[in-house]
């Protein structure tokens, strides 16, 4: 004898089985979908991340790349450690990077010399600027400073170029940088030209070595970092005709930049810094750092951190728009190199 309950309690189950396997499909899918999509997060990073930075510890790139990584894993979840490895302007750290898995552990932080000038300068360069690297961000930049000793009689940027010209026949001006080949050397390069007259660069090895001969009255002038001259132009020692930012700079609100003396170019040569990855490495990868790292840039911490070190910001950009920059970058430094007939020697 059936149950009167039978039929009814056979409706439930078979109801109640539809639904179970249902739920159990559902959640088969999400267990499917779940490891992928948390691999995908866990996958990168796993484990630290590696920031080349072609130059010696306490140089200016090195300081730019500690600010960074100080805050950077909270963004990242993971360390990021500084590798330094300097030499040939910037070069031998660069290849390596060049030569790295793409894996995204391996960055480095590049500059204005490493992309955009070195190909123009050095032949034989062991890495392509475009080709060998994958955009990742854009994340500051910082002025040169158009500097004079505080004897000079120049009281212009437009002075200072007419007195250069005046004076080539008799002893030709004299105009130093930290080295052949830097964004100071061309720099001191196009104001010559647009000064129409005739200079002689004198490298030095180092910013104070520099600085102290421009203060000294060695030389006629100079171009330097915005951190760079901050001492001694507090101290009176130089003074300050121009920047070579297309506006002038919070640190020096009554220097103009060299773009309102009617000079051209020269808001292209600030000297920038950013961070690529070797070629094809992986788009997702390249999100997650560019978002790490923008995360970071936009710190309140850390934007007075560059501040007080002499760096601006970066604006916002995509690794697309960095990447178009750096190419800009690339033509940019290779038609003033051929302007000028500056050479690395």
């Amino acid at each position: 004898m059936r149950s009167g309950n039978g039929p009814k309690s056979s409706s439930i189950d078979r109801r109640n089985f539809l639904v179970l396997m249902s739920s159990a499909a559902a959640a088969g899918a999400s267990a499917l979908m779940l490891p992928r999509a948390w691999g995908q997060g866990a996958a990168f990073p796993a484990r630290p991340i590696s920031v080349v930075v072609a130059y010696t510890p306490g140089s200016g790139p090195d300081i730019l790349a500690r600010i960074m990584t100080s805050e950077l894993p909270t963004h990242l979840g993971q360390n990021a450690v500084v590798d330094n490895r300097p030499g040939a302007g910037g070069s031998i750290g660069t290849a390596a990077v060049a030569r790295a898995k793409n894996d995204g552990y391996t960055l480095c932080l590049v500059s204005t010399s490493a992309i955009g000038i070195n190909p123009a300068v050095y032949r034989n360069l062991p890495y392509d600027p475009i080709k060998d690297f994958t955009a990742v961000i854009k994340l500051a930049s910082t002025p040169n400073v158009l500097v004079v000793p505080a004897q000079s009689p120049a009281t212009s940027v437009q002075d200072l170029m007419k007195r250069m010209k005046e004076r080539e026949k008799d002893k030709p001006f004299q105009y130093n940088s930290i080295g052949n080949g830097t964004t100071q050397h061309l720099s001191g390069a196009l104001l010559v030209k647009q000064a129409g007259a005739k200079a002689e660069h004198v490298p030095y090895r180092s910013v104070s070595d520099q600085m102290t001969a421009l203060a000294t009255g060695q030389l006629d002038f100079g171009f330097a970092t915005l951190a760079s001259t901050g001492s001694f132009l507090k101290g009176g020692r130089v003074r300050a005709l121009g920047i070579t930012s297309a506006r002038s700079s919070a640190s020096l609100p009554d220097v103009p930049s060299l773009a309102a003396a009617g000079l051209e170019g020269f808001d292209k040569t600030d000297v920038w810094f950013g961070v690529v990855a070797p070629k094809d490495t992986p788009d997702a990868v390249v999100q997650v750092l560019h978002r790490a790292f923008a995360s970071t840039l936009a710190s309140p911490s850390i934007q007075a951190k560059l501040a007080t070190a002499g760096y601006d910001p970066a604006p916002a950009a995509s690794p697309n728009e960095f990447g178009q920059f750096m190419r800009d970058q690339v033509v940019f430094w290779a038609d003033l190199v051929k302007a000028t007939g500056a050479t690395a020697d």
